[in-house]
């Protein structure tokens, strides 16, 4: 389990909490602590949790992010750039280290502040739910803990907490809402404010689960997952509410993401009124009409190259799958021949494509490596006649998707490509009779399939 530490009494508190049940709940902890460089005592910061995580024998992973640059990249404030740079950062570390959920210090307090503040903005029932105690690996503890128990546990207990003076800056809507409008409501209107706006967060999320659990069921029904590109069908959800049309949309972000929070609905509605071109959306995720679907995909890995073990398994996050590799003999293989045979050499990019792949292994002294494409690629493709082609006309000609692209796994013995992933043998590498030793090669992919969603 990831554990957000900024330094502030809510996260400190948080960790301490954890370290104290992590045997009996069998929990792994590390720290995730993201320096903003905000602060000239960021540094400071940063080597007080780090102290602290190792007093309590926790490793921490320290991050670093311009907040104000990537402000004026998002075209956004220094606050919800700062909350876009924090998610990222977990959800990279996650999927780096292979944690399985992600614990964050949010408490009462901030849960009635993000009410308010949504209530002013005019959100709907999902926003004024307010923050989730769970929502996929994200988990909240303190959720339903006031932020005065949680500064007198820190003062009890010993723990070194930070002020970050930011939080005392009232050009910040959420300092507002927390130093001027709250008290000012609770003075006038309702002592307990806090706790009732908390309540009301509450009630709407069980309105707000009902419809998730709705949405959910056309989820299933009407999108699709292969690897890390989600679609969603644009048939499918003419024939469900607007409502639920939103949750689908929302859900799908969601999916790709692997993050927090929702769109909106003006955001959704977007989506699904299929305005010309891709929409980018947070999360450095993008949506785009291709055909019959929607499809939403993260950001293109970039290059990358890494060995496969042999035999064995070797993780391949960025493209969302797993590599399985197993020695075998040529017999194994011939079912998989005739069944390449029978193919028809023309058919289209689908979801659902031949994952297994069986090489000639004779090429044994040469290392196996997974990469992505790179400009200049050429291989032969299986039937041509040993005639090579471009990669990239090789995708135009079967009609990949660009996006799609970047998202192949190309399988290269020492500098020659031997399979583009889930598509085409290279002709040089194919199994023959005299073929004496074979490498079966699988792409194990996050799959998921309907019968409204089998192509895109």
């Amino acid at each position: 389990m990831l554990v957000g530490v900024s330094g502030g009494p809510d996260s400190m508190c948080l960790l301490d909490a954890l370290s104290r049940f992590r045997d009996e709940f069998g929990l792994t902890l590390q720290v995730a602590h993201l320096n903003h460089h905000m602060r000239e005592e960021a540094g400071r910061d940063a080597l007080m949790v780090e102290e602290f995580a190792r007093s309590l024998g926790i490793p921490t992973e320290i991050g670093h992010a311009d907040v104000v640059m990537l402000a004026r990249e998002l075209a956004t404030g220094v606050e919800e750039a700062g909350r876009e740079a924090r998610y990222r950062f977990f959800r990279d570390l996650r999927l780096r280290t292979g944690a399985s959920r992600i614990a964050l210090g949010h408490n009462q307090n901030d849960q009635a502040e993000t009410v308010l503040m949504r209530l002013f903005r005019g959100s709907g029932v999902r926003g004024l739910a307010g923050i989730p105690p769970v929502n996929g690996p994200i988990v909240r503890p303190l959720i339903d803990v006031p932020r005065e128990w949680i500064e007198e546990y820190c003062r009890e207990n010993g723990i070194p907490v930070m002020t970050d003076i930011y939080n005392l800056d009232l050009s910040y809507t959420r300092n507002l809402v927390r130093h001027r409008t709250l008290p000012e409501l609770a003075s006038q209107y309702n002592p307990s404010m806090v706790e009732t706006l908390a309540g009301v967060a509450a009630s709407l999320r069980l309105d707000s689960q009902f419809l998730d659990e709705t949405a959910l069921q056309a989820f299933d029904r009407y999108t699709c997952r292969h690897g890390r590109v989600t679609a969603v069908s644009r048939e499918g959800l003419t024939v469900v509410n607007p409502a639920i049309a939103s949750r689908v949309i929302d859900m799908a972000w969601r999916e790709v993401w692997e993050g927090d929070g929702n769109l909106g609905l003006a955001r959704a509605l977007e989506i699904l009124d299929g305005v010309e071109g891709a929409v980018s959306l947070p999360g450095r995720v993008t949506a785009v009409h291709e055909g019959d679907f929607i499809v939403f995909y993260p950001e293109a890995p970039g290059f990358f190259e890494r060995p496969l073990d042999v035999p064995g398994e070797t993780g391949v996050p960025e493209l969302g799958i797993t590599i399985e590799t197993k020695i075998v003999t040529p017999e194994d293989s011939e079912p998989f021949l005739r069944a390449i045979e029978s193919r028809r050499a023309n058919s289209t990019f689908g979801l659902e494509r031949e994952d297994v792949a069986f090489l000639d292994y004779s090429w044994s002294d040469k290392p196996v490596l997974v990469r992505t494409r790179r400009d200049g690629d050429r291989f032969a493709p299986l039937g041509m006649g040993g005639r090579e082609q471009k990669l990239q006309d090789y995708f135009t000609q079967r009609r990949v998707p660009k996006f799609y692209r970047d998202f192949v796994p190309i399988i290269v013995f020492g500098d020659k490509i031997a399979w583009v992933g889930g598509f085409r043998l290279d002709e040089r590498f194919k199994v023959t009779k005299s073929s004496q030793k074979v490498l079966r090669i699988e792409v194990k992919r996050s799959l998921r399939h309907s019968r409204n969603c089998a192509t895109i």
